[in-house]
This record gives C-alpha cells, sequence and structure tokens, in this order.
C-alpha cells in the first residue's frame, strides 16, 4: 500500500469531480460547500504553519460539532499532524489528562471547550478556532501524505473503568475504514446525512466526517446533546435521507410517534422522517422488536452495526440480516469468536469477539498491559461476547463486563430484559449485577414506566412477567422504578453507573444530621439516590406526598458526585433538573450538585410544594450543603427555609433571580388563557428560555408547564422570614431588579448580593459567571 493522502481523497476528489459548489455540511451558522470547506482547510493549514505546529504534532480538538471542528480535522492532516479529537462534555481533570497523555502541542477549541482548557491547565497551548477559518494567511503548501503505518488519529475510550486510554489510528486504518463499513454503507452525493452521535467519538466521526465526504454526501451538524425534539426539529427543517443514532434515540422517535397517535387533534403534529431511507443504529444492542418497530412505524429499515473505538467504526452490520441479529463481517474484515486463551469456538459457543483487519487500531497510546489484552492474535478484542450463528451470522449476548454471576450461572442482563421487552407499561428496562447484604451478587432490574403507568403496578406486572419467562436462578432479586436511565455522553446505557448504585438496604448517600420530624408537619422522609460523576445520569428518587399521590411529587437527582460542599438546585418555572447540567459542570470538581424536578397537580400550594422539595432535599442538606433555587425556584427555596427553620441547620441559602411579579407590564400575561398572548408576552419580558423548539411546540410542550409552576406563586417573591440569604441577580433581568429585592428584604436579611451578567436565566445563559461567584461565595 502506498502513501495516503486523506485530504486529497475527501476533498480533493469531491473538486476534481465536479462537485465543488455541491453543500458539503450544514450547521448553525449556515451552509459551506465543499469548495467552500476545501479552502477554509487549506487557510486553517496555513495558519498551523504560521504558528509553528511541525508534522506529527498532536492537535487537540476540543469543540462540539460544527463546520470548525470539521476543519480543523482535515486542517491537522493537511499539515501532517495528528487529530485528537475531545469531548467538551468531559470534565477538567479528564482532558487535563488527556492533553498530558497524548502530549498535545496545539488545541483548537470553542466557547466552551475554550473555558474547559483553561480550568484544565492549558493556557499556554498554541490555539486556533472558528476564525481560522477564514482568509488571511499565506497559502498553505499541498496536503501531506502518510505512510500507510503513521498514526494521524488518536480517539479517547470513555474511561468508565479508569483512565480514559488513547486509541492510535493509523493512516492505513483510516483508508480501510472507508473501504470497509463505507463500502457498505453506500452513501451517494445527493445523500443528506444527519448523526446524533458526535465528532468526538468513533461512531459519529465516521457518520460525521469520514463516509460522507469520501461520498461527497451532504451533512447537518447536530449540536448539543441529543434530544428527540431537537432532532425532530432538525429531521424537519434539514431532511436528512440517512439518519445514524443509538438506540435509544430511536425508542424515543417511536415513543413519539407513539403519543402523538393518542393526543387530541392537533395537539400532538404526527412525527414525520421525510425522505430517510436509511436508519444505522450502534452503540449498543438493537433489540429485534424495536428493529421491526421502528420499520413498521416508520417505514425505514434500520442497519444494526456492532464496533469500537479500538476498531475504529463499524465491524459487524445487518444489511442483509435479519432483525435482532448483530450481523456479519464487513469488507475485509474477519470475525471470530475466541475463548479466554484465544482458541477460535465452534459454531453456536458464546465467547470473546475478535476482530481481523484494516480498520484495526496500532494500540493504545502508553499501555503496554492494556495492549497485550486487546490487541493480541493478530486482531483485537473488542469487549463483547457474542456467539456465532449456524447461518454464519453474529448473535449479540452482551457486554463482557455485563455479565452477571448468579450462583455460578453466567447470565446476560439482555435475556432478563427480553423477559419484560413487550410489557404493557413499560418505557424502558435495565438489568445490572447488584449485591445483596451478604456481598453475594444479585440481578437487579431498574424499570421506567411508560406515561400513565403506576409504579407499583408496573413493578408487580414485571415481577409476574419474570416468573412466567424465566428459570428461577435468572430472576431479578430486585426490580426498581426509576424516573429514567442514567446514559453516556453518546445517548448509550450507562450500565456502570447502575452498577455503582447502593445495594437494597444500603444507606445510599452520605446524610447530614437531619430532624426526622417536626411540629409544623415537615418530615424528613429517608431516601435520595447516589449519584455518580459526568452529568445528569443520576436516577431519580420519588418524595412528597406519597410519592405522587397527593399535590406535589418531587424527584432528585444527583448531576455531579463530589467530596466537598453540596448544592441543592430548585428549577425554575417549566424548567427541569437538566438546567443545572451546565453550571454543574463549572463549579469546583469537588462539589456535588443535586437538582430535582416536581410535578405540581391541580390545588398545589406554595405550603405544599415547600413541604414536597424539603421531604426530597433534606437527605442532602446539611452544614456544608447549598440551597440554590433560580425563578420560581429562589420562591420555593425561600418557602423552604421558611418551613424548615432550623431543620435548615448549617445550610446556605441562594435566591437567584427570585422574580417580584406583583405589579408593573409584564403581570398580566402571567395568568392570561391565551396561548399567543402568554408566548408573546413572555418572549417580550425576557421569561421565555432559550430553546430550539418551534412556536407550536413551545406552546404545546413548556405553556402548560409554565402556567401549571406559576400559579403556585402568582405574585411572586415576597421575602424571607427566618434567615439571612444570599441574591443573586440578573443585570439585564427586568423583573428581579435591585430596587425591588430591597423593598422585600430588609438589610438583616440580605446576607449578600451578587450581580450576573444576563437576562432572567443568567443561570443557564452564563453558568460560568453564575458558578464563579458561587464558588467565591462558599469555599471549601
Amino acid at each position: 500500500m502506498g502513501s495516503v493522502n486523506l485530504v486529497e481523497r475527501l476533498l480533493g476528489r469531491q473538486l476534481a469531480l465536479g462537485r465543488g459548489e455541491r453543500p458539503a455540511y450544514v450547521d448553525p451558522g449556515g451552509e459551506l460547500s465543499y469548495a467552500q470547506l476545501y479552502r477554509a482547510v487549506r487557510w486553517y493549514a496555513a495558519r498551523l504553519a504560521a504558528a509553528g505546529v511541525q508534522p506529527g504534532t498532536r492537535g487537540l480538538v476540543l469543540a462540539d460539532d460544527s463546520v470548525a471542528t470539521v476543519v480543523a480535522v482535515l486542517a491537522l492532516w493537511w499539515r501532517g499532524a495528528v487529530a485528537v479529537p475531545v469531548s467538551p462534555m468531559l470534565t477538567g481533570t479528564e482532558i487535563s489528562f488527556i492533553a498530558g497523555n497524548c502530549r498535545a502541542g496545539f488545541l483548537h477549541a470553542d466557547e466552551r471547550g475554550a473555558d474547559l482548557a483553561v480550568r484544565a491547565g492549558l493556557a499556554g497551548l498554541p490555539r486556533g478556532g472558528a476564525d481560522w477559518t477564514e482568509p488571511g494567511a499565506d497559502p498553505a503548501p499541498p496536503p501531506a501524505s502518510h505512510p500507510p503505518a503513521e498514526v494521524l488519529l488518536i480517539q479517547y475510550t470513555s474511561g468508565s473503568t479508569g483512565d480514559p486510554k488513547g486509541v492510535l489510528h493509523a493512516a492505513s486504518g483510516v483508508d480501510g475504514v472507508l473501504d470497509g463499513f463505507g463500502r457498505l454503507l453506500d452513501l451517494r452525493p445527493e445523500d443528506t446525512v444527519l448523526s446524533t452521535a458526535k465528532l468526538s467519538f468513533g461512531y459519529g466521526f465516521g457518520n460525521s466526517l469520514l463516509f460522507p465526504l469520501a461520498a461527497g454526501a451532504r451533512v447537518v451538524l447536530h449540536q448539543g446533546p441529543p434530544d428527540v425534539f431537537r432532532l425532530a426539529a432538525t429531521i424537519a427543517r434539514h431532511r436528512p435521507t440517512v439518519l445514524c443514532a443509538v438506540p435509544r434515540i430511536y425508542a424515543a422517535l417511536l415513543d413519539r410517534a407513539r403519543r402523538s397517535e393518542t393526543a387530541e387533534p392537533g395537539r400532538e403534529p404526527a412525527l414525520d422522517l421525510g425522505p430517510v431511507r436509511l436508519a444505522v443504529s450502534a452503540g449498543e444492542h438493537l433489540p429485534a422488536s424495536l428493529c421491526v418497530d421502528f420499520d413498521r412505524t416508520f417505514g425505514v429499515p434500520l442497519l444494526n452495526g456492532l464496533g469500537a473505538t479500538e476498531v475504529l467504526h463499524i465491524v459487524a452490520s445487518t444489511r442483509s440480516s435479519r432483525p435482532g441479529s448483530t450481523g456479519r463481517a464487513v469488507p475485509d474484515t474477519t470475525l471470530t469468536v475466541r475463548d479466554d486463551a484465544g482458541r477460535v469456538l465452534p459454531v453456536g459457543a458464546e465467547g470473546r469477539l475478535h476482530v481481523a483487519g484494516p480498520s484495526v487500531a496500532v494500540g493504545y497510546l502508553d499501555r503496554p498491559e492494556a495492549n497485550a489484552r486487546t490487541f493480541a492474535d493478530g486482531g483485537a478484542y473488542t469487549g463483547d461476547i457474542v456467539r456465532q450463528e449456524p447461518n454464519g451470522e453474529l448473535g449479540y449476548v452482551c457486554r463482557h463486563d455485563d455479565l452477571i454471576n448468579l450462583g455460578g450461572y453466567k447470565v446476560s442482563p439482555l435475556d432478563v430484559e427480553a423477559a419484560v421487552r413487550d410489557l404493557p407499561g413499560l418505557a424502558q428496562c435495565a438489568v445490572v449485577g447488584g449485591r445483596d447484604d451478604t456481598g453475594l451478587e444479585q440481578a437487579v432490574a431498574y424499570l421506567v414506566p411508560a406515561q400513565g403507568t403506576g409504579p407499583e403496578a408496573l413493578r408487580r406486572a414485571a415481577r409476574a412477567a419474570f416468573r412466567a419467562n424465566l428459570p428461577a436462578f435468572k430472576r431479578p432479586a430486585v426490580v426498581e422504578v426509576v424516573d429514567e436511565l442514567p446514559v453516556t455522553s453518546t445517548g448509550k446505557l450507562a450500565r456502570f453507573r447502575l452498577r455503582a448504585r447502593p445495594g437494597p438496604g444500603a444507606d445510599p448517600v452520605t446524610r447530614p444530621a437531619v430532624p426526622a420530624a417536626r411540629p409544623d408537619g415537615i418530615a424528613h422522609r429517608p431516601g435520595g439516590v447516589g449519584g455518580a460523576a459526568g452529568g445528569s445520569e443520576g436516577a431519580g428518587q420519588e418524595a412528597g406526598q406519597g410519592g405522587g399521590a397527593g399535590p406535589v411529587a418531587v424527584r432528585m437527582r444527583v448531576l455531579r458526585d463530589g467530596p466537598g460542599r453540596t448544592l441543592v438546585c430548585i428549577p425554575y418555572a417549566g424548567g427541569s433538573s437538566g438546567a443545572f447540567t451546565r453550571l454543574a459542570r463549572h463549579l469546583p470538581e469537588s462539589w456535588r450538585v443535586v437538582a430535582g424536578e416536581a410535578v405540581y397537580h391541580d390545588g398545589a400550594t406554595v405550603n405544599d410544594a415547600a413541604r414536597a422539595w424539603w421531604q426530597a432535599g433534606a437527605p442532602y442538606l446539611g452544614d456544608r450543603s447549598v440551597l440554590f433555587g433560580h425563578s420560581l425556584g429562589a420562591v420555593l427555596a425561600a418557602a423552604v427555609a421558611d418551613a424548615a427553620g432550623d431543620g435548615l441547620g448549617g445550610a446556605q441559602v441562594v435566591l437567584s433571580a427570585p422574580p417580584v411579579l406583583t405589579a408593573g407590564p409584564d403581570r398580566p400575561v402571567l395568568v392570561s388563557d391565551d396561548d399567543d398572548v402568554l408566548l408573546a408576552g413572555l418572549r417580550d419580558a425576557g421569561l421565555l428560555p432559550t430553546t430550539s423548539l418551534n412556536a407550536e411546540e413551545i406552546s404545546r410542550l413548556l405553556l402548560p408547564r409554565f402556567r401549571r409552576d406559576i400559579s403556585l406563586a402568582p405574585d411572586g417573591f415576597q421575602g424571607v422570614r427566618s434567615r439571612p440569604v444570599h441574591v443573586l441577580l440578573g443585570t439585564d433581568d427586568r423583573l428581579c431588579t435591585r430596587e425591588a429585592i430591597a423593598a422585600l428584604l430588609p438589610a438583616q436579611r440580605m446576607a449578600s448580593l451578587h450581580l450576573v451578567s444576563g437576562d432572567h436565566y443568567f443561570v443557564a445563559s452564563n453558568p460560568e459567571q453564575t458558578a464563579r461567584i458561587l464558588a467565591g461565595m462558599f469555599t471549601d
């Protein structure tokens, strides 16, 4: 094999074929043609040369998906450097480790990535950004060609079992994957590709960069975390023909389609995938029932794939296989099933998947022991347990780490989950291994109910299904009903986070001393859940009024764990616990961040809400904790402080943008029954959070929640009686001015006052400054 020039293969070839004016990328900044993309890469490469970036330099690309991110990767290759794409969802500690591990000599970053880089101590690296894609530099020399064995891409594994591992991909591997799965995928120049997986992960890197550029196709770059509503809006707007996602995204699309069928006419528009001709699934196992239901509902076939970072992309695919199968090897790849000694197993036996082919990585960076385990026997072991079927296809069993040892039997969680897969009222199920009181392993099932299904009814039905469909040794010992299942930043089920949860009977969190009951009727109800670091993956504990039977039900989630101070967050009207995810990322890593969300039924009062929030939040509140409420959440935080009194102990209270609504021109819009009037008024007053939803979706999804929540406190903030509080105000907030707050809070009740640049929703739009102020107020 001769030298590899990837820039010419991906871009130069399209210009030579006369496709220069065809669109290459669409992102929020607009559309870019292949000719424009080629020029942008050349300009960026020229700036790399001017900055002293030499061939072989490892360039960290720390940014969300955008045209600038693609340009940075291709420009590094043009210069002969090594691209190291990294997710901006990682922590500063993880970024610092990766930069040091790969010995990064250059940094490309977007706004969020730049902030992360500073926190990770990378301010001294030469840095480029979106402006480097613009003209102004001297012409770059021709794009570099790479020897086949030269490493030009380093992708980092998730690090769920320790520090992330850098996977080294050579030029021949990148070239080989284009001829392997790329040939099977068979994209066309007229295709438009949309991927929910990010460029910083192997699956998304192939979906949004390698395969479509090699085919001359158009790519829509989807920014932000995967969300079914934003995804549906993007599909409607850009009309992709090829959709790439993980099974959970496809399950969410199916769920939305089903809800639209049962909704009131005109309230839930039908979900239309438009011209999508092919949907690609990878990242986790695709159940047969989901595959069949998706095809039946949308008329779009689902291509199931299995791959790993260590083999760059998909190496087994179901292009012509039956639903539920993992499929066959892609072109030029050999797949075998082997035992722990590396021996090939016979048909029907379960063992480790071994991959041999051109896309297999060179190895791990500076991990000789891990290299010896993974890159062996002429290829790589992916960590998947599979079996070879008589027809030559692969049957997926589970990940090697997911096997549960039950009395000497090795049980796949997928077998257990299949027993309840079609259970009415069940939205999702995940089974993991846990420990009983004696330390023995047991199966624990986590169930997410469908809308309108009660937790106890679902638990009873699931137990009956497990008894009917499974032998005794496979049945879960514990069945838990939760709000949602934790996922990774790529949308895959994070089983390791479920495994990290405390077992039944264990104390799930380190709880401060709090009163068991108070004369005023506010009782501490033990509960809460432990959480794992890394985002909104914590599962929810329901608290307050019998877990939802009364006027208020509150569920708490651990957004990020830490050994230091705990921040307990109450969201604004219409908001959810996820509103604090970005704030959590910007706080010191020692902080633990817990956020809740509530369901307020008709007739609920502020006192009902305060009681429920106190019951749910009490396990997390102690002398080193902060009760933080934003907007309506600030009203509720003040009510909780007044009701709890001495029960809060040394906990501090922060009221963020507490709205004063009793007077002024903005008051009528908050009680309007007309959606158009309310929506226009909210926008004019700056009370509508930034969202990508369209007007119809806002009216259907946000306004009912806003009306429901604001009905608790139609007059807004009324002060706080029990203790001094800290106050945060937005500099451009019309509803929460210094004068209005001063009139409600006498000096003895104001512990401190801080201004944050931004409007009413600065906690979401300016989380960096909000976090800095909080960290400065309460040092560890």
